[in-house]
């Protein structure tokens, strides 16, 4: 092993060490022992994809989708445990984000894009 490799190992543990990744573990745990969470998230996608499908193509029944759509919407908005895996994912991304910026000026080499919001649930 080079000695970058030894430093991206050692920079990884360093990663693992952080609230945030910690934070995100925990929560990812949580929720993939969680079948109920993972079914209305799943659900719920489904449901967006399926509304994105009937406005684009003009298909009769988009109002009875939408609905749908915010239903579940609500019912994912309540889950604690989806909630806290997309927080704590939101929370690890930009760190690593924040990182790879720092990087990317440390080095005077632009290879990351600006950090944009968005998700799911937001």
């Amino acid at each position: 092993m080079n000695n970058l490799d030894q430093k991206i190992k050692e920079f990884s543990e360093a990663i693992r060490e952080t609230k945030e990744f910690q934070n995100y573990a925990k929560a990812n745990n949580a929720f993939q022992e969680n079948k109920d969470a993972q079914k209305l998230l799943k659900d719920f996608q489904e449901a967006q994809q399926t509304l994105a499908i009937f406005i684009q193509g003009n298909f009769p029944g988009q109002k009875e989708q939408r609905k749908k759509v915010e239903n579940l919407l609500k019912e994912v908005r309540k889950n604690e445990i989806i909630n806290e895996w997309i927080k704590t994912q939101r929370n690890l991304q930009a760190l690593i984000g924040n990182l790879a910026t720092a990087l990317s000026n440390d080095l005077n080499f632009p290879f990351t894009l600006p950090q944009q919001g968005g998700g799911c649930c937001s």
